[in-house]
């Protein structure tokens, strides 16, 4: 984990996304959104895709530890070139993981969130930040 944040506020953890999407525009940042039973966690992963500027990729130990402790809500990254659409990498990834993606474009400045046919989620939780990233 490079960074992280807990917040009882969505929109802190929205702002921390948004923030650390903004300080590397290199390449995609990306990390996981979650739900503790009484705050939000936001984490900042390192990418290890063999090409960031275009993919992300966390290693499954760091997703695994989060989701120890916290209800996983999303994985998060940025997109450097072009909107907030969801690739079709993207899309394929939420499906065999059963996890939303939030996808944040620095061009953009805007969210989309693809939930993926299946996943069993903190739905309250999951709702609220919903509402927050629109």
């Amino acid at each position: 984990m490079v960074k992280e944040i807990k917040n009882k506020t969505i929109s802190k953890i929205r702002d921390f996304v948004v923030n650390s999407c903004n300080e590397q525009t290199s390449q995609e940042v990306c990390g996981f959104i979650g739900y503790d039973g009484s705050e939000y966690v936001a984490t900042v992963e390192k990418n290890d895709a063999v090409d960031p500027k275009n993919f992300f990729s966390i290693n499954p130990v760091s997703y695994l530890m989060f989701a120890e402790n916290n209800d996983m809500l999303a994985v998060f990254h940025s997109h450097i070139v072009g909107d907030e659409t969801p690739s079709e990498f993207d899309v394929k990834m939420a499906e065999a993981c059963c996890i939303p993606f939030v996808v944040y474009s620095l061009n953009t400045k805007k969210f989309h969130i693809y939930e993926p046919s299946h996943s069993e989620l903190n739905v309250k939780a999951f709702t609220r930040l919903k509402e927050h990233l629109k």
